[in-house]
């Protein structure tokens, strides 16, 4: 697929004051300024910053109204039940809130909808079962946002509702006890784009902190809430949220309790997963852990993500983790499956020719047609909708590009669903099988009518273009100084045209290994699966790479990674 290479033009006045006030490179400051870092002290923080650099829980809306009606529930042993998502942010968020509390010593119940049989968000039937077990009070983890009805059933119970939340706020709020989400417009919490499990964090550091003032740990252990950002780290990764502000602090601090491996579910885990490193990075979390975690939500009840954050018992978790490595296995086979039957429609039918896809199959399944219209995306470049058809109704799950903001698109779509909801790049619906046809004609009208041709090549945003003279040790202690990456934090990216090809190789059957010669220094480059490119590979005149340590048998050196190549 061709792609537009664009190179950030940051602005010099920013970088030099960048430079001056934080006495760093001019390279570390423009990184700092493409990833729209414009103030000092923000700056200063996300290079340096800690865990004393959060903003105060207590400016976000309703925080205080939530944390008196906990504390009235410890004080008068009410029974507490956490209401989560079944995605890794959900399970996170449940999982910190059930051991924060028992940590207090307090019980409190938890429950995960199954994705099939119930599908996202508070359920009345579920609220009536949370009642029915004694249930008082309800804490919704990353969810809730939308359950206007169901916050009005959950009030007609006689259940106090705590909605945490971070997902897009409805045109009304549920008429909820309290309703915790930073996207508020009147809330003061300067964060915008915390995970679930981070707004869950901030309740919990709320409810301590008013404990503490209180008295309440006069006589008992107060909880190190350090030892929680494991998981809020492993939930705000798998939710690719922009790693900015709070989350990469959160994370940054996260990945080093996490590295620790001290919480027996992590351990299995990390067992399971075979990552014998001692640092465990975003990329051991977002391609490894992740996925396990989350096999058990696509496949069969998230609950067993739950199980195994929550025990203390190693055999116990490591049975756990392992049962998720086997859904995550299955789940692999399923999406193979599902993806390659979904090219074969589109390459069939020419469907890659029109500007959107939707696509349905009463064989496929619910919990990975999101997976597969990511892949989708990737080959393609279309906004994707999948749907999985049964008893004659689909659940269907979408991920857009860059310039279409896809629950608008989707509400714009008419009365076609059931349900809908989502974020600006990821959204589910529910709707009639018989609508599908409806939908797939006037999805393909919105995304023509909004989207330009040009929308419709991706673009690969480049850091700045380097000279090898400028590659060495300073400019990887600067990279590593940005660290951890991920979403709205990418790992920097370079272009470089000065070079020559001195020998290109291919190994382990499908990479490419160039060694590139500059003006001084000749360097290694590595192209994960772009052994096509061996024939050509004395014909290229730019590549795209980053910069990373490789070490291997004892040996550490610089090494290229390449990510795009141009001939």
């Amino acid at each position: 697929m061709k792609k537009e290479w664009v190179i950030y033009k940051p602005n010099p006045e920013l970088i030099s004051f960048f430079c001056r006030g934080l006495k760093i490179s001019k390279i570390l400051a423009t990184l700092l300024v493409n990833r729209g870092i414009q103030e000092l002290s923000d700056a200063s923080q996300f290079l340096s910053g800690d865990l004393s650099d959060l903003p105060s829980p207590f400016l976000m809306k309703d925080m205080k109204k939530a944390v008196d009606r906990l504390i009235h529930a410890i004080h008068h042993h009410e029974s507490i039940f956490i209401y989560g998502d079944y995605d890794v942010d959900g399970v996170t968020a449940t999982s910190n809130l059930i051991n924060f509390f028992r940590e207090l010593g307090v019980r409190a119940n938890y429950h995960i909808p199954h994705r099939i049989k119930e599908g996202y968000g508070l359920h009345v039937e579920a609220l009536k079962h949370i009642k029915a077990q004694g249930g008082q009070v309800v804490i919704t983890a990353d969810c809730g946002i939308s359950n206007v009805k169901e916050a009005l059933a959950a009030s007609e119970l006689g259940i106090d509702l705590i909605i945490s939340d971070h997902h897009i706020i409805p045109p009304k709020l549920p008429d909820a006890h309290a309703v915790l989400n930073p996207l508020r417009e009147d809330s003061d919490f300067p964060d915008l784009t915390l995970s679930g499990v981070g707004v869950a964090f901030n309740l919990m550091m709320a409810l301590r902190s008013t404990l503490r003032d209180q008295g309440y740990f006069e006589n008992k252990k107060e909880p190190n809430l350090r030892n929680y950002l494991d998981l809020v780290a492993l939930g705000t990764i798998a939710d690719m949220v922009p790693l900015r502000a709070s989350n990469h602090l959160l994370v940054k601090e996260g990945l080093k309790v996490l590295s620790q491996k001290k919480r027996a579910g992590i351990k299995a885990l990390l067992e399971v997963s075979a990552i014998s490193k001692e640092t465990v990075g975003t990329y051991e979390v977002a391609f490894q852990l992740a996925p396990r975690l989350n096999a058990g939500g696509r496949l069969s009840s998230a609950e067993l993500g739950v199980k195994l954050l929550t025990t203390s018992d190693y055999i116990e978790a490591l049975e756990y983790a392992q049962k998720l490595d086997s859904e995550n296995k299955e789940r692999r086979f399923l999406q193979e499956e599902t993806l390659n039957q979904a090219i074969s429609i589109i390459e069939k039918n020419h469907f890659q020719e029109r500007k959107s896809i939707v696509l349905s199959s009463p064989t496929w399944h619910a919990g990975v047609i999101g997976i597969v219209a990511s892949k989708l995306i990737e080959k393609y470049y279309r906004p994707t909708c999948l749907i999985a058809e049964k008893d004659g109704l689909g659940k269907g799950s979408c991920r857009s590009i860059e310039k279409l903001h896809l629950v608008e698109a989707l509400k714009a779509c008419g009365d076609v669903f059931e349900t809908v909801g989502g974020h600006k790049a990821a959204a589910g619906f529910s709707i009639q099988t018989k609508k599908i046809s409806e939908l797939r004609d006037q999805f393909e009208a919105v995304v023509s009518r909004t989207l330009k041709k040009e929308d419709f090549i991706p673009k690969v945003f480049i850091d700045m273009e380097l000279n090898f003279n400028d590659i060495g040790q300073p400019l990887l202690d600067d990279i590593e100084k940005l660290s951890p990456f991920g979403m709205g934090n990418p790992e920097p990216l370079f272009m470089a045209q000065s070079f020559k090809v001195q020998r290109s190789n291919i190994v382990g059957q499908k990479h490419l290994k160039l060694y590139l010669e500059g003006e001084q220094q000749v360097y290694e480059a590595i192209g994960f699966g772009m052994s096509q490119y061996q024939a050509d590979a004395f014909k290229m005149k730019s590549i795209l790479f980053g910069v990373t340590l490789n070490e291997w048998q004892g040996n550490r050196s610089l090494q290229l990674k390449l990510k795009e190549l141009q001939f």
